[in-house]
């Protein structure tokens, strides 16, 4: 460690600031962050004396970025999410949102398209249970005719189409193989990302695969991905949910990377070496409201994941890379005075880029209300277009390293993640954390206590309680089509008129076989999973055998 020693000057003005501040120091009450942890009001060279300065951008541990000169050559990827109604509405949003300038590295295409709910679940739209939620919140995505036409004209190599699914996720990735079969395409030229967020339970309160068949279906999607389409992002831990569900950043960086060594773990146990798989593992973070909070835990989630995957056995540098998407947080949105969210959406965009994370979906200023209008949409997108163009922030790699508060804060919240993080594994990790409820329980109980300080005013949110209003304000919202459920299943049931019965059942019968095998350790399930997609199974028919398989866990 390097040691700062300070100048008589220093202490000298050290003196004098500390008589300067007797009559009022008193007085003043120490904050603290998101996390809990003390901030004082100043910072020197005293409270860096023990933190290693001595390191450069993209070099290990990659605290202070992934590449040697940041944004320099490229900027980060704009992945806006998107989705809504059947393809011809999605379709029509991809589109727009080229025009509007959204893309990633070197200009390639990215597409960040969530699917609806019941699409996430397994059901298609013809289903009984997804009658009122078809094409909400989402698109309609039942069979390879929907992902044929989303991915139609874009060149498939220099598309990235990330899918954010649900309990399809392996389903999913089957039908976009035979979509870019019935392309002509082989299946190794897609570039994108699969979500894979099996061990969410902790924080979603859905029914989902237990999670031990979560794991496993997890790994089959890595191993099947690893051998097949090298270009594709296998998994994307998803801290995000745990910000949203309550955790402190404090916590989403330790159960984060615990989530992410648990990943590890069921690639390896899916008998792969680590160095072949884990450059496709990718973190999607949330930012919150403290700004100088997000850049230390960005910096310190680098430099924690480094190490935990070099001790893991990587030793390619680019499988020691932490690499981040970015979702700006829904949960500090407010649905009173929604405008005022403008500010807080520039603030933590530009948290992500001082941080310095490889994307960002911005989110628009009325998401706290429904799903975002053109206008706002736009603006978002735009947010970062300002922050990409006109501020300046891009021309510098990490350029709050030297700052002795922001030093001093990655330290501080690296040492108490490690703490959190050791003591999780040393239980048995994050998936027995999941079985046993643990983290849920540790999550669930920040989220209440910061509820209430919310309530009780004790921590202050503009526009809610504080500086409210007593008009109602106007707001012009994005109106749902309600027509789009009739036209969803109108179509589906084209699809399956068309079909030949005889080699659906088949089908049907051959994934129930391929499940069982799956189950009992004798055969991999992608494979199967995309042979059915090629006969023109749907998602909810593929995904009825494994949940039959599987069992369908509700955590409590």
């Amino acid at each position: 460690m390097s040691e700062i020693k300070t100048s008589e000057a220093f202490q000298a003005a050290k003196a004098a600031w500390e008589k300067a501040r007797q009559r009022y120091v008193a007085k003043i009450r120490t904050k603290k962050n998101l996390s809990g942890i003390d901030i004082k009001t100043v910072y020197t060279p005293e409270d860096v004396a023990d933190v290693d300065l001595a390191t450069m951008p993209g070099v290990y541990p990659y605290t202070r970025g992934l590449y040697p000169d940041g944004y320099a050559l490229t900027p980060w990827m704009q992945q806006m999410v998107f989705g809504y109604g059947t393809v011809e509405e999605s379709r029509a949003k991809m589109e727009k949102m080229v025009a509007e300038g959204m893309e990633g590295y070197f200009g390639y295409k990215v597409f960040n398209m969530v699917f609806d709910i019941p699409c996430m679940y397994g059901i298609d739209s013809d289903h009984p249970e997804a009658r009122g939620n078809v094409g909400q919140c989402g698109c309609v995505m039942c069979s390879v005719e929907d992902f044929d036409e989303i991915m139609r004209d874009w060149d498939l190599k220099t598309t990235n189409f990330s899918w954010i699914t649900g309990d399809n996720c392996l389903p999913a990735l089957a039908l976009a193989c035979a979509a870019a079969e019935r392309r002509g395409a082989p299946i190794s030229d897609l570039h994108g990302n699969s979500m894979n967020w099996y061990p969410r339970i902790a924080v979603q309160d859905v029914p989902s695969w237990e999670p031990r068949w979560g794991y496993a279906l997890m790994g089959d999607l890595i191993k099947f991905c690893t051998t097949n389409i090298p270009a594709w992002n296998t998994a994307n831990i998803f801290m995000y949910g745990l910000s949203e569900a309550g955790a402190t950043p404090l916590q989403e960086l330790a159960y984060g990377l615990s989530w992410g060594k648990s990943v590890i773990d069921a690639g390896v146990n899916a008998g792969l070496a680590p160095d072949s798989f884990v450059g496709r593992l990718g973190f999607q973070i949330g930012i919150q409201n403290d700004f100088f909070e997000e850049v230390a835990k960005l910096r310190a989630h680098r430099r924690m994941w480094a190490k935990i995957t070099r001790d893991a056995g990587c030793t390619k540098p680019q499988c020691m890379h932490a690499r981040v998407h970015i979702h700006t947080s829904g949960n500090v949105l407010t649905a009173q005075q929604p405008l005022n969210n403008t500010a807080r959406i520039t603030m933590q965009v530009m948290a992500a880029i001082m941080g310095g994370v490889q994307s960002i979906h911005s989110c628009s200023f009325d998401e706290a209300i429904s799903i975002p209008t053109e206008i706002s949409h736009r603006t978002a997108i735009r947010t970062q277009q300002i922050m990409m163009w006109e501020s300046g922030l891009r021309n510098v790699a990490d350029p709050l390293a030297g700052s002795y508060y922001v030093e001093w804060l990655t330290d501080k919240m690296e040492k108490e993640a490690w703490e959190i993080y050791n003591d999780l594994e040393s239980k048995g990790g994050y998936m027995k954390g999941l079985e046993e409820g643990w983290v849920k329980k540790a999550i669930d109980d920040t989220s209440y206590q910061r509820k209430q300080a919310v309530k009780d005013g004790k921590w202050p949110v503009v526009g809610m309680n504080m500086y409210t209003v007593d008009e109602e304000e106007e707001y012009k919202q994005f109106k749902v089509d309600l027509t789009i459920e009739e036209k969803a299943v109108k179509r589906l049931k084209a699809y399956k008129e068309k079909r030949g019965q005889q080699e659906v059942g088949q089908a049907i019968s051959d994934l129930k076989t391929a499940c069982d095998a799956f189950k009992d350790g004798k055969a991999d399930l992608m494979p199967a999973l995309v042979d059915a997609a090629r006969k023109g199974l749907t998602n909810g028919e593929m995904i009825a055998p494994m949940r039959e398989a599987f069992g369908w866990y509700v955590s409590e």
